[in-house]
């Protein structure tokens, strides 16, 4: 073979080794762009019908921080006859980022960095809707929790920290590794709906707004109106059913 021949078939390798390398990209791009979506659930819920360690949801946040405060609020129709988890961010230095956890009823569970705190005796109705706002400031190490409208005391939980690392946020389970090590234990079984955070401490006035079903500034770090989500094994998204007929 002669050396132009030779630089042929080379350039044919080369460009072969493109075209397959180029269609392993757009590959991975139809994966990424498929395996999570935005959507505006207003009016919508997350299902989680019965107990599993393998039914959740993924929410990608519209930034990753560092957080030094936040806000989270939800509602949640539950199943109070067991141990629920609310909302789970872990870190890869934090399993428990920022946890909130209902161990039974009327008793709700806060992890920042690891570190837990109780609040007994809040309101938690059956069969009927919970608001729920769980505000943290680093700075002073402030938090508090507000459901339905009544506000817990406000407890020292940890200072001068912030969450810091790329998070995996999950609905339904409790991350007992980074992005894993669900148990069917700890699983959340009833409908979540209208999920917001924030990077800093939410006012009383939009708290209370928010839980009286007002107008409040969505989320800057999640927002319900514009979610990106994925959800796995049978994680329906259906209407919350809190609103009446027309």
């Amino acid at each position: 073979m002669n050396r132009i021949s030779k630089n042929i078939s080379w350039m044919n390798s080369i460009f072969a080794d493109f075209m397959v390398m180029e269609k392993l990209v757009v590959l991975l791009l139809l994966v990424t762009c498929g395996s999570t979506k935005s959507e505006d659930l207003t009016g919508k819920a997350f299902t989680f019908p019965s107990v599993s360690a393998t039914r959740y949801a993924t929410l990608t946040p519209d930034m990753e921080g560092p957080f030094s405060a936040v806000t989270l609020c939800l509602r949640s129709f539950p199943d109070n006859s067991r141990t629920q988890t609310l909302f789970s961010l872990a870190t890869p230095s934090h399993q428990n980022a920022f946890l909130l956890y209902k161990p039974k009823k009327g008793n709700y569970r806060v992890h920042v960095n690891d570190k837990a705190h109780d609040f007994f005796e809040m309101p938690d109705n059956q069969n009927e809707w919970n608001s729920v706002c769980w505000t943290w400031d680093g700075k002073t190490g402030l938090t508090q929790v507000w459901v339905n409208g009544k506000r817990s005391i406000r407890v020292k939980i940890t200072t001068d920290t912030v969450l810091a690392g790329t998070p995996i946020i999950i609905l339904g389970q409790d991350q007992d590794t980074y992005g894993g090590g669900f148990d069917k234990n700890q699983c959340f079984v009833g409908d979540l709906t209208d999920v917001h955070m924030w990077n800093y401490v939410l006012d009383i006035c939009e708290i209370q707004n928010y839980m009286n079903y007002f107008t409040f500034t969505p989320g800057n770090v999640l927002n319900w109106k514009a979610l990106n989500y994925k959800v796995n094994d049978e994680v329906l998204v259906e209407p919350n059913q809190s609103g009446g007929c027309n």
